[in-house]
């Protein structure tokens, strides 16, 4: 059976989204439903107009990108969140990518399930670090050991199911695993490739002299306000064509908008919908992309409330509009989920789901006949400034359940008390949770929160514990990417949550750069920018 632990990590490195100090107010249903008869007649514009003048002139192949949040840490073993991952990538490799939703070979050339607790790994040719030493499968040993040794590593729970590694020959390495893991090579994306040599004999040198095989080196780091970059021409794949790159810390939103509009940044990281016509009238390019950050409340049915019947979590759906939520809270930037945790691109998603439809008389029905014609009292914790707009969507929210005849007591809280309300098990029994998909792309890591024995005491359902440990015995993705769509059809079924959105993916920069990729794990590649 799996390691039940392998799902905290889940939670424990979901961003801390900062909310706008000016921004659309949504405090009750009417609010919501007056803001969406407004918007109704326009959706977003991928792109704004031409014009306008970046950091840098044409032949200036630099680039400097104003960013809500810079690293503290370039050691990969000292995560405090995953926007720490959207640096480690520029200098270090993986052995996998899932840049694309599913495991794809990186730093390795290959790797092959022996079966789900055996896999073999064989690295590419001629990989080096930065300082001359070799990427191979001792450097891999060591990375993974070196993670494992130190239980502070945050991602150390996606790995700890590795018993044992065998170095097959220099660039082959087994890995053998003490419970069935069918998705282990997406739970070696996270896994940043250290020199053994360099770090063993420097200690705590990685922490702001980062030394990796990636596409990029670390020339300055200021930690927490600013990383200066420059190509590692040696590297193994795509050498970037930019000169030099700059990450620089501007934690407030309109600032780094204005950043961006003065010429002083060419990329603004993160941009609130808010600030989506400033840029476009600004003459800058505004680039919208799907979130893997997704906004849903979940019922703890392991307790001794309503929510334990299936039809009191259904109304709930029912009653709830979420494409009117979705277009208030996002301003139409925001993507529909389909009923489901996950977005398109990840191994489990299942695209014959729907959302239920906004139905307030069919939630009252299911009321009803569950024994609560004349109403029912159902407490709602909710955070407040954690994720996105997160004391809007709460009220709103309360807003819809109070009309179909549920009594809403609302406690919003702050972050920190609703973390440990959350990890307690004492939660709810309704909670505004905001889940990040990617970078795992795989609706199991996503459901295994949802176990019988997770700390969070969500839920207890023995099918749905069985079908999770049967899709750790497949080890095909695609195989496992149909069986884990039933799943996620099982999950949406039971209603044990309420999906509402994926959050808005917004960024924007200059018309004269190009080729700028920004992904749903909020990951920047940066292989084929240029500036024209």
């Amino acid at each position: 059976m799996p390691n039940p632990s392998l799902a905290k990590e889940a939670a424990v490195h979901l961003p801390h989204v900062r909310r706008p100090k000016t921004r659309p107010v949504l405090a009750v249903l009417a609010t919501v439903v007056a803001l969406v008869a407004a918007a109704c007649g326009a959706g977003p514009d991928s792109s704004g107009g031409g014009g306008g003048s970046g950091g840098g002139s044409a032949k200036d192949q630099s680039l400097t990108i104003g960013m809500d949040y810079v690293t503290q840490n370039y050691d990969p073993i000292s995560a405090t969140a995953t926007a720490d991952y959207t640096y480690w990538r520029f200098v270090y490799d993986t052995l996998v990518s899932t840049d694309d939703g599913t495991p794809k070979p990186w730093a390795a050339e290959s790797f092959t399930a022996i079966d789900a607790q055996h896999w073999r790994f064989k690295l590419r040719k001629g990989i080096k670090f930065t300082n001359g030493e070799p990427l191979d499968a001792e450097a891999v040993r060591y990375t993974f050991q070196r993670a494992l040794d130190d239980k502070k590593t945050p991602w150390r729970v996606r790995i700890e199911a590795l018993q044992r590694m065998e170095i097959v020959d220099p660039l082959t390495i087994d890995f053998y695993l003490s419970t069935p893991v069918g998705n282990w090579p997406t739970r070696t994306s996270v896994v940043w490739l250290v020199p053994p040599k360099y770090t063993q004999e420097n200690a705590n040198a990685l922490v702001t002299k980062p030394i990796g095989t990636g596409p990029f080196k670390v020339d300055s780091f200021s930690p927490g306000e600013d990383v200066k970059l420059s190509p590692n021409k040696d590297f193994w794949g795509t050498v970037p064509k930019l000169t030099s790159v700059e990450l620089r810390s501007i934690p407030e939103d309109s600032t780094r908008i204005s950043a961006l509009l003065a010429g002083d940044v060419d990329v603004a990281y993160r941009v609130l919908p808010d600030f989506a016509d400033q840029v476009k009238s600004g003459g800058k390019k505004l680039v919208s992309v799907p979130s893997g950050q997704s906004a849903n409340i979940f019922f703890q049915t392991t307790t001794d409330t309503p929510l334990k019947d299936k039809r009191v979590r259904q109304a709930i759906d029912y009653a709830i509009d979420k494409n009117a939520l979705r277009k208030s809270i996002t301003q139409s930037y925001g993507t529909d989920l389909a009923g489901q945790l996950v977005g398109k691109k990840s191994v489990g998603y299942n695209a014959d789901l729907k959302d239920r439809p906004y139905d307030p008389d069919k939630a009252k029905q299911l009321l009803k006949e569950a024994g609560y014609g004349n109403g029912l009292t159902l407490a709602f914790d909710y955070s407040l400034g954690r994720y996105f707009r997160d004391k809007e969507v709460g009220q709103a929210v309360s807003g819809y359940l109070q009309a179909v005849g549920i009594t809403v007591k609302q406690n919003p809280m702050e972050g920190g008390a609703w973390l440990d309300r959350l990890y307690s098990g004492s939660w709810g029994p309704i909670n505004y949770w905001s889940i990040q998909d990617a970078p795992a792309y795989d609706v199991s890591w996503t459901l295994e929160i949802f176990r019988s024995n997770n700390i969070r005491k969500i839920d207890a359902d023995p099918k749905l514990d069985q079908m999770l440990d049967k899709s750790f015995t497949i080890t095909d993705t695609k195989q496992r990417g149909e069986y884990l769509a039933q799943l996620s059809k099982y999950a949406q079924d039971q209603a044990y949550f309420v999906p509402f959105h994926a959050d808005p993916g917004l960024y924007a920069m200059d018309p004269s750069v190009q080729g700028v990729q920004f992904l749903p794990s909020t990951y920047i590649n940066l292989f084929d920018a240029k500036r024209v």
